[in-house]
């Protein structure tokens, strides 16, 4: 017997047993799948006034969801998720830690720590005695952690149908919001869904209040859109012949990127775009180890998305793009940040959610508008949670790249984050529910390890460990 067949042999086993474990997922584990697919869903319905009273029902309706998609997840049935790993615990640990020592009411921690101005020290009626500037902000960030941790846990553990089934209703999600924007705007409609009145009615905004959140949301599903239709097994469209798929694969991507840049969102259209490239890349790259009709619908998906976007009108966002410069709100604020608040903050924080607080201490008076995010989600972190948080930061980060390999559906994934990456850096979407759920799903599935017959990300001419599983 040669060694080839030899070698075959534990193959042929592994690949039995890795169907096996597919096979062997229990009846919660898919019932905390669907919890997690309806929130997903119902979320970006809930964000067409960005109010108070709306982010608090977002906020309850994703921590329910993913704390009752983790008890039926680890319900003593068939197929039962096994607990987070030892690092996972570590981490949600040292982030739960962090967050207590910020709310404890102790007024040598908020001296030595407490970004408070001098005069409310000086005011004989009130001694702050909190790390954080406001407990009721923190506290609710922390819960929005808890959710999106054990969400991340949940789709880390899942098996690809049930992944697939996440898939499939965000993509549905995105069309519908593309869909929905384009027709609401054409049709001249003032009011979402008869609800909430349009704030941006001379552009599409879908659902959402706020043209640039409804366009990095789309941003971040334009490369699932056109993947899932050549992922393997994917239910309602694994089996559909390739002429079907290449047609739905360019529908969906017309429809969602025409929508995208028909919002005039100067930076999520170059967000999606970006992201758009990320996974042509991706995917020219490794088009060896990919079935052969993979590659290149992406190629026609980007190209009709930009015909129908140019056939919609490109023409309000070329006038943005042109007008843009530095005297940009959110350029102001963030020079502001980096030039007037204290050096001490980005080295231990100024506690969870406390920017809207502090920066009312310096905000000018020709800065009009309310700013409860910064418009930089990195640049938030870093003054809210300082050298702690960027050390947690840097560990999720690390943890994406010792996890990293290709395949059809996790080339769209990185081309997700890759978009909301560059989102986070002029805008607040990481802080919205919708987008945050999303994201937490994406980063689960990124950090499962690679396991036989997936790509490994690698140096040209290095050997792989098999043929790319899509």
């Amino acid at each position: 017997m040669t060694a080839s067949s030899t070698d075959a042999v534990p193959r042929r086993r592994r690949r039995r047993q890795g169907r096996h474990t597919e096979r062997s997922a229990g009846t919660g584990v898919w019932a905390a799948t669907l919890a997690l697919a309806l929130a997903a869903l119902a979320l970006p319905l809930m964000l067409g006034n960005r109010i108070p009273e709306a982010m608090t029902a977002s906020l309850l309706l994703m921590t329910s969801a993913s704390l009752l998609a983790g008890i039926l997840a680890m319900l003593p049935l068939q197929g039962a998720l096994a607990l987070p790993s030892r690092s996972w615990l570590a981490f949600g640990g040292a982030f739960s830690a962090l967050v207590l020592v910020q709310v404890l009411p102790l007024s040598a921690l908020a001296d030595v720590f407490g970004a408070y101005p001098d005069a409310l020290w000086q005011h004989p009626a009130f001694e702050p005695r909190h790390w954080s500037p406001d407990v009721g902000a923190t506290l609710r960030g922390w819960a929005a952690f808890v959710a999106l941790f054990t969400a991340a846990w949940i789709a880390h553990g899942l098996c690809r149908a049930q992944r697939h089934l996440l898939w499939l209703g965000l993509v549905g999600m995105a069309l519908f919001q593309a869909g929905y924007g384009v027709a609401a705007h054409a049709a001249g409609t003032d009011s979402i869904f008869g609800v909430w009145p349009r704030n941006n009615p001379d552009f599409v905004h879908g659902s959402f209040s706020n043209r640039n959140l409804f366009a990095a949301y789309l941003a971040l599903l334009w490369p699932l859109s056109v993947a899932v239709w050549w992922i393997r097994d994917m239910p309602l469209l694994g089996r559909l012949p390739k002429e079907l798929k290449v047609a739905g694969s360019l529908m969906a991507s017309a429809v969602i990127g025409a929508a995208l840049l028909a919002s005039a969102s100067r930076l999520g259209s170059a967000a999606g775009m970006a992201g758009m490239l990320v996974a042509l890349i991706l995917w020219s790259r490794h088009r060896h180890l990919l079935h052969a009709h993979t590659a290149w619908p992406a190629y026609l998906a980007l190209a009709a998305a930009l015909l129908a976007a140019a056939w919609y009108g490109l023409t309000p966002l070329a006038a943005r793009l042109l007008a843009t410069g530095i005297d940009d709100g959110r350029f102001e604020v963030a020079a502001l940040m980096l030039a007037e608040f204290p050096w001490q903050w980005y080295l231990h924080g100024v506690g969870l959610g406390g920017f809207e607080a502090v920066f009312k201490q310096f905000q000018p008076g020709h800065i009009s508008g309310w700013y409860d995010y910064a418009h930089n989600d990195l640049l938030q972190w870093l003054v809210e949670m300082g050298f702690a948080g960027l050390l947690l930061l840097a560990v999720v980060v690390g943890a994406l790249f010792r996890s990293a390999h290709l395949s059809t559906e996790r080339i769209a994934l990185y081309a997700g984050l890759a978009a909301l990456s560059m989102v986070g850096l002029g805008d607040f979407s990481w802080h919205i529910p919708a987008t945050q759920f999303t994201l937490a799903l994406f980063i689960g599935t990124l950090l499962r390890r690679p396991r036989y017959g997936l790509s490994p990300i690698r140096q040209a001419g290095t050997p792989s460990y098999g043929p790319l599983r899509t």
